[in-house]
């Protein structure tokens, strides 16, 4: 394999990290895109692919027809729309190359658009943004992303910020009241609570929580998925409750997922420490480790995981690796608060790439059908997943 120009290599880093100008993702794909530069073209997609599913994977044959298709792909351009044409070249071979799911999309790509319309021009449905509903001490409730900047008249140190962030002053000598920040499907949200512990809350999730932490530990109630950075007090561990399982922080970074309609709790360590305790079973957990208790084996399970995969979510992207569809479906559903339905016997396929949250869902039904394992039908806010090829 050849190795990239030292310039082209630099520009295609800053690419896939994110940190490259407009006008640096221009040079890029017009570079790629030029007569004679077919090799490097192959050796930037060898390098992104790699990351996500090696192409060791595919037999000889059909990996000289995978560089084909990408070739042909990109001379001369495809007969679709002008801006979707620039969306795939710019998943396929600069900002987005894990974008793609599943290396199979290269090779069926230029035949499936030039008879089938993409979803995403035919029925877009909007992602999620900041959306929260505050239920308080009273049972009052306040719907946090209609209303503006500053205190929630009737609550004491709360304040409501710009950005989508709920925070709460230093503890407070007033009594203390227990208040709920619900995140619907289709929203997002952060919080600081009033120890200075910052929580991002991802869609369909909740906590509980008090307006001042008193007594020997500060004690929390969370559902769904949310990233802790916890403020460190030695004297007052901080407490997650989630579904029976009990989580003791003194000071660290973690991600817990805990939805009602997934088979396992995991609980990811960023950095500290934390136990986790399950049943009478308890395991201290080390940076990079995962803790997974499933409802269907006793004990808790730990892992390694890709700490991308874990915290995309939390950086605005999905991000599949080894992913199976309906595991996919339901972030579709969560995020675009959509229904989904199955039709016949959906294919256990594994799907592998990254796509943005801020992409309607349609986009990225569009992107997973370039697979030919699954299509999609969408009525209104339904989406059916029909197995095989449209």
């Amino acid at each position: 394999m050849m190795e990239l120009p030292d310039h082209i290599a630099a520009l295609y880093h800053r690419c896939i990290q994110g940190n490259a100008t407009a006008a640096e993702q221009a040079a890029l794909l017009q570079y790629l895109q030029e007569p004679g530069h077919e090799e490097i073209l192959r050796a930037v997609l060898r390098q992104g692919l790699r990351e996500q599913k090696p192409l060791t994977d595919l037999p000889p044959e059909r990996e000289a027809a995978v560089w084909q298709a990408i070739i042909d792909a990109t001379h001369p351009p495809l007969p679709v729309a002008p801006v979707y044409h620039m969306r795939w070249l710019r998943m396929a071979a600069a900002v987005g190359i894990s974008a793609f799911i599943g290396i199979s999309s290269f090779f069926v790509y230029k035949q499936y658009r030039s008879h089938q319309a993409p979803i995403a021009l035919q029925t877009p449905l909007s992602p999620g943004g900041n959306k929260a509903i505050l239920t308080l001490g009273d049972g009052r409730t306040i719907t946090l992303d209609s209303i503006s900047n500053g205190q929630i008249a009737g609550e004491n140190g709360v304040v409501k910020q710009g950005n989508g962030k709920l925070a709460y002053l230093a503890d407070q000598a007033e009594a203390v009241t227990i208040h709920t920040l619900t995140i619907p499907r289709g929203g997002q949200y952060q919080l600081q609570l009033p120890d200075g512990t910052q929580v991002w809350l991802n869609s369909a999730s909740y906590i509980k929580y008090p307006t001042s932490f008193h007594g020997r530990e500060r004690k929390v109630e969370i559902s769904g998925e949310a990233y802790l950075d916890v403020a460190r007090n030695a004297a007052q561990p901080f407490i997650v409750v989630s579904k029976g399982q009990r989580i003791q922080v003194l000071g660290t970074a973690f991600n817990l997922m805990a939805y009602p309609d997934e088979a396992a709790i995991k609980t990811t360590l960023i950095n500290g420490a934390i136990k986790v305790i399950q049943a009478g079973t308890s395991k201290i957990l080390k940076p990079g480790e995962q803790a997974a208790v499933s409802n269907r084996t006793a004990g808790i399970a730990i892992t390694t995981p890709d700490l991308d995969n874990v915290l995309a979510w939390k950086e605005g992207k999905f991000r599949f690796y080894n992913t199976d569809i309906a595991t996919i479906m339901r972030q579709v559903a969560r995020w675009y608060d959509v229904e989904v339905f199955y039709q016949g016997t959906i294919p256990e396929e594994e799907f592998y790439g990254t796509i943005p949250k801020s992409e309607n869902a349609a986009q990225i039904l569009d992107v997973l059908e370039l697979t030919h394992k699954v299509h999609f039908e969408i009525k209104g806010k339904r989406i059916t997943v029909i197995p095989g090829p449209r």
